[in-house]
This record gives structure tokens, sequence and C-alpha cells, in this order.
């Protein structure tokens, strides 16, 4: 006789993995009972790490210029439909001021693989927000970059790189990239940035064209191979402009029942709610907070530069994702139960680790 569902959540618990004809199971047969069941369960594991704690991240769209062709991104190469723009040291201090008055305590640095952001020139800039704010951390999101640079960029200051695998299989992957990005590259880059000592975060998106449980499977071993210190789910959004603008959304539910069994995967990780979730579920991240989600996006930026920031489609609701984000998950938080402190708030290691360059990150 097989297991249970319950039994087999009750696995993943225990031992944080389980055979992957079983997570077959778990995926293609939730029912409401079995959600229900997960998120408890992660919720409370979510509490022994982290308590109530939810922390908000504050990011800064430094640019939406990319080298890369990705098929799905609006803010690719080939897109001429956007306006491009770069912002300049003033006005990225300008918004690190805004979100520290509103209890920032992480400034993630993001945008497409734009090399005028040079390694120099992030490099003054992390020392900038390290001198000013000595209390909080930076997070950059700038996609590959030689090892160098990132060693440069981790010595200046930098705490975390957070950079999605997207597909951890090599057949999935080419059919979502152009032929000049690597997998193994991008592989590559995670372990290497494990390596120097940065807190590190990877992640995919949920409901992408011709996904199938088998390639949701294969990202999940990857994850808990990897045990980055962050994840990073979102559900696929079509984007004007990209060969998958006609395709239907992913599902939100689907992606947070994902959140739920990677807390159970990897209890100590820090699990971000993407403000993209709202555009496929009322509520959402609100949902993902009780589904063991710990931390989540909110612009500092104005409301002119997340429109030009186009990862996803503007045809969809942008009220989520306009005006004081940083009070509204506040807000949202709150309204879960769970609570919004003024902290950079770690990934809370087990033990202290020594990185290649010496840096010591603390348990919280």
């Amino acid at each position: 006789m097989g297991k249970s569902m319950t039994d087999m959540v009750d696995s993943l618990e225990i031992n944080g993995i389980l055979p992957d004809e079983e997570m077959r199971e778990l995926l293609k047969f939730r029912n409401k009972e079995i959600t229900k069941y997960i998120f408890d369960k992660a919720y409370a594991v979510k509490e022994k790490y982290y308590g109530k704690n939810v922390y908000i991240r504050g990011t800064i769209e430094m640019t939406n210029y990319c080298k890369n062709d990705c098929y799905y991104c609006g803010l690719r190469r080939s897109n001429r439909f956007i306006p491009r723009f770069r912002l300049d040291e003033d006005d990225i201090m300008q918004f690190c001021d805004s979100g520290y008055k509103k209890g920032v305590r992480t400034f993630v640095l993001m945008g497409g693989d734009d090399y005028s952001f040079t390694e120099n020139r992030v490099s003054k800039l992390i020392s900038m927000i390290k001198d000013r704010y000595n209390d909080c951390a930076v997070e950059l999101c700038l996609g590959e970059r030689p090892s160098e640079t990132y060693v440069k960029w981790f010595q200046a200051g930098a705490d975390r790189y957070l950079l999605w695998h997207e597909a951890a299989g090599e057949n999935y992957f080419r059919k979502v990239h152009p032929p000049d990005m690597s997998l193994l590259k991008r592989k590559q880059s995670l372990w290497e940035l494990k390596r120097i000592g940065y807190q590190v975060g990877s992640g995919f998106m949920v409901g992408m064209p011709y996904q199938m449980v088998a390639n949701v499977i294969e990202d999940l071993n990857f994850l808990k191979a990897l045990e980055p210190h962050i994840i990073h789910l979102t559900p696929f959004i079509p984007t004007a402009h990209t060969i998958y603008e006609s395709e239907r959304s992913g599902n939100g539910e689907m992606t947070i029942y994902l959140m739920a069994i990677l807390r159970l995967m990897l209890p100590r990780t820090l699990i971000t709610a993407d403000p993209a979730l709202e555009n496929v579920m009322a509520d959402a991240r609100k949902k993902a907070f009780l589904a063991g989600a710990n931390e989540v996006f909110a612009s500092i930026t104005t409301d002119e530069i997340k429109e030009y920031y186009n990862v996803y489609n503007k045809k969809l609701s942008r009220r989520n994702t306009l005006g004081d984000e940083v009070s509204k998950m506040r807000l949202k938080i709150e309204e879960s139960g769970n609570i919004a402190p003024s902290d950079k708030g770690d990934y809370n290691f087990p033990n202290e680790q020594e990185t290649l360059y010496g840096k010591v990150h603390n348990i919280m």
C-alpha cells in the first residue's frame, strides 16, 4: 500500500526531500485538504526559525537595459517598444534615503544585464550605501558577471546576490532562452557566488510555456542541492512584445503551494513573495505569508520608473505596484498576523560560517 499524501508531507518535513515519484504525486494531485496541511506545516516551520517576521526589501530599479534576449522578458534587448532608462548615483541615494525613513533595511539594486553599470561604478555605489547606512544590507540583482567582479562587489560590502536559475534542466532552459545563453554558466555563477560568501538567491517561474511537472521537480531538486539563502518564485505572466505574449498566466495557487514545499525542503531559507503574485491571485502575498514566505519586495522608486521597468505586461493590474509600496506591504504583513521589523533580516544560519574571503555571517 502506497503512502498517503499526508505521509508524503510528513516525510518531506522530516527528510527535506522526496523521491521524484512521490513529489510528482504531491504536485499533480493536490487538493484543499493537503494544501491546508502543507501550508500549516510550512508556517510552523517558518515561525520556528524566524518567528512572525516578514522582511521588506526595498528595490531600486537602476536600469531597464539588458544585453540578453530571453524569450519571456519585457526587458529583452529586442523589445523596441519600451522607453529605456538608467538612474544616476544621486537618484539611487535619494531613493535609499526615502526607503530608510520608511524602515527599509535591505536595498536591492536591480536591473537587466546592463554593463554600463561597470564593476568600478557598482563598487563605488555599494560603498556609498554602506557608508551612509551601516545597519543595512545591500542585495544585487545585476545578472551574470565574471567571478572577479562578484569578488570586488562582495569586498565593497554587498551582502546578497539574486540570480534566478530559471530552469534547472538543459532541454527546458533551451526552450525559453536564446542560444547564446548557457545553463551551465548560470549554475556555475550561483555556486561561485556561494563560494565567495554572498547570501545567494535563486528561483524560477511557475507556469511557463512548455513547463511540465518533471521540469518543476528538476527545479526543486536543484534548489535543494544548491541550498540558496533566498528562494524567489514567481508565476509566469505573459508580457507584451515577447514571443509568449499570447500565453496564459501561471497559477498563483500552485506558486504558493511550491513555496510551502520549499519551506519544508529548506526550512532556514528566506522565501520571497513576489509582487507578480498579485496579478494572478487576489491577496496572494498575504496568502504566501501564511504558507511560509517571509520576505517581500517593495519598490522605493517612482511610479514612472516602475512603469518603465516592464518585466511584466503593463496591461495587467498595476494597482499593487504604484504609490507607497512599503506602507502597502507593511499593512498586508500585519493583516496576515505577522510583523515587518526594521531589520535587514539575514538568512538564519545554523552556525557561523567562514567564507572564502573571511567574512562571517552570524545567526540572526
